[in-house]
């Protein structure tokens, strides 16, 4: 009676313990489920190098081209952004979608929205006649828009913690329309195609939940940037080269159904 008891005991704590174990496995990566994710949401780490032409209305014959080039750098513990505002959409949060079409193989992308809805900067100086002088300035008016589709694998390191290795590409396109001044409109319009490699760590520590770690790499394959001036009935459009280079180490989270 005492070994049947202890069999039986023994056969009821297999039959719960391997359901708690497959329940502790990482299930991120299984075919058919679907991913939600937070991309960017932290860019710990920012880097940028931008090469654009220089545009000049009329010109002069002797010069045949001028190229501006900068580069900068940021760290951040929640949000941070470079420098220039028409390059945001690189540091902006975005919103991924991918899915896995056989085991551990994901295809899917993100997309990316930012957008200023303007503001003013004002000045008020106070005579000792009594009198006040105010002077304002309106801030320009940013708006850009990316898609990125990518492809990934999902390779599992321990029973919480995968490396999913994606790539693609990406298409971002940003306005920057200044304030109008003296009858002149003015917008400038940048665009970019890259090449996009993003390996993430992705540790599911909570179920369907997991956080993300790792580098993004935005590399230039062709781009440009343009510029419309409007005075009057008269208008012009000068364009040139444009290339923005990002690397940065960021944070993110993801849910899995």
């Amino acid at each position: 009676m005492k070994r049947t008891l202890t069999a039986a005991l023994s056969t009821l704590a297999v039959l719960t313990a391997a359901p708690l174990a497959m329940a502790q496995k990482a299930e991120f990566g299984q075919q058919g489920q679907f991913i939600l994710s937070a991309d960017r949401l932290v860019p710990f780490f920012s880097f940028d190098d931008v090469s654009q032409a220089a545009l000049q209305g009329g010109g002069n014959a002797a010069i045949k081209s001028i190229t501006n080039t900068h580069s900068s750098t940021s760290l951040s513990i929640l949000y941070g952004g470079m420098a220039n505002p028409d390059e945001q959409f690189f540091t902006a949060p975005r919103v991924g979608f991918d899915y896995v079409v056989i085991p551990n193989v994901t295809i899917g992308g993100s997309i990316v929205a930012v957008f200023s809805l303007g503001g003013s900067d004002k000045t008020e100086t106070d005579f000792t006649n009594g009198q006040t002088q105010t002077n304002s300035t309106a801030h320009d008016t940013v708006t850009g828009f990316g898609l990125a589709p990518r492809a990934g694998y999902v390779l599992p390191i321990t029973e919480m913690l995968s490396l999913w290795l994606r790539g693609g590409f990406s298409y971002y396109i940003a306005s920057d329309k200044p304030p109008t001044n003296n009858n002149t409109t003015e917008s400038i319009t940048i665009n970019q195609l890259s090449l996009d490699l993003e390996p993430q760590l992705v540790l599911t520590a909570i179920p369907h939940v997991g956080f993300t770690a790792g580098l993004d790499v935005d590399i230039p394959l062709t781009g440009g940037i343009s510029e419309n001036l409007t005075q009057g009935g008269t208008s012009e459009t000068i364009s040139g080269h444009s290339s923005i280079f990002y690397l940065g180490v960021v944070l993110g989270m993801l849910a899995h159904f």
